[in-house]
């Protein structure tokens, strides 16, 4: 794909509401070179790139370099470097043909779902509770309450940490694998899984916790009952990655809050420009949609992430509720 380098000439809003209307998988199969772009079940990834992930209504997440985002206009930015204005540009057909509409609807029709399964489990989950333990810092009870509820496990082949989202019957239709390797990237969502169904904690009152990952909401947790709160009144939902969509909320968002009542939603997204694009969309959505019955509230980490934050308080000795220092909206 050839980039622009005209950076400083300005754009118009008509031109930027024509960029942001374009459609990034029929941008990307019309533009990029042969088979760059792979269909993976439901989602597409790139082949020099296979840590992305690209969904049919054009969010997408680059699990490798922590970002991700809602339209095109963003994914130009972050994968090729160019400037808001080439993007744009790009993308608003000065730079590029236009997509033919015909053809563009032709190739970007999704594929069928397909089969959810489960990776088949491990005799034992010695390395998946490690990892979590001692190198992410997740409180031991906490991870025993995920494995004992089937929310958590070792797959056997590979040994990657498997958090599994269920529906309203306990019935698993989602599952996100994390490597348990230390120094390991890998994370890829099962082939089949239902984005409308994240890894879901439930608890006993009415104040939900919203993150980007699994570990992420585990972290939260911990960092709770360090502060000598009852972790299990709270419930925890992982989205398996965030977008910054304007008019739409995370399909596991949606489904959780209506299945389940809630009077507080605190938003714990990574202290990086996706996660809090997308934490502002979505707080704006929530207010507006649930205005009357439902406090929403944004927490920011200090450091990148909410496991960041929990592997630094453990660094500074900070592991006990008489030693810790209270994150505000989270002590609540």
């Amino acid at each position: 794909m050839r980039m622009t380098t005209n950076a400083n000439r300005r754009v118009t809003d008509e031109q930027i509401e024509r960029a942001r209307s374009i459609d990034l998988v029929q941008f990307l199969q019309q533009y990029e070179p042969p088979g760059e772009l792979k269909r993976i079940g439901q989602s597409w990834t790139l082949k020099s790139h296979d840590s992305m992930r690209i969904s049919a209504d054009g969010r997408w997440n680059w699990f490798s370099q922590n970002k991700g985002g809602g339209d095109a206009i963003g994914f130009l930015q972050a994968v090729h470097g160019m400037s808001f204005q080439d993007a744009v540009r790009t993308l608003a057909g000065e730079d590029f043909k236009t997509i033919p509409t015909t053809q563009a609807e032709h190739k970007a029709k999704p594929p069928e779902r397909a089969a959810f399964a489960l990776p088949p489990k491990n005799n034992g989950n010695r390395r998946v509770f490690a990892y979590l333990h001692r190198s992410r810092g997740i409180a031991a009870e906490i991870i025993n309450h995920c494995i004992k509820n089937d929310l958590l496990y070792e797959d056997a082949q590979h040994h990657n940490a498997v958090f599994v989202g269920k529906d309203e019957n306990h019935n698993a239709r989602y599952a996100f694998l994390r490597g348990t390797l230390t120094a390991s990237h890998f994370r890829q969502e099962a082939t089949g899984s239902d984005k409308s169904y994240g890894f879901f904690l439930r608890g006993s009152g009415k104040t939900l916790f919203v993150c980007e990952a699994a570990i992420d909401a585990l972290s939260i947790a911990t960092l709770r009952k360090f502060d000598g709160l009852d972790w299990k009144k709270d419930n925890y939902l992982a989205l398996g990655g965030v977008t910054a969509s304007e008019s739409k909320l995370p399909a596991a968002l949606e489904r959780t809050l209506n299945t389940f009542s809630f009077k507080r939603v605190v938003l714990c997204f990574d202290n990086d420009a996706a996660g809090q694009t997308a934490a502002r969309r979505i707080f704006t959505m929530l207010r507006q949609q649930f205005s009357e019955n439902l406090e929403v509230q944004t927490c920011v980490p200090k450091v990148k992430d909410f496991n960041d934050q929990l592997c630094v308080k453990l660094q500074n000795g900070k592991n006990s509720p008489s030693r810790g220092t209270r994150e505000s909206t989270l002590s609540r």
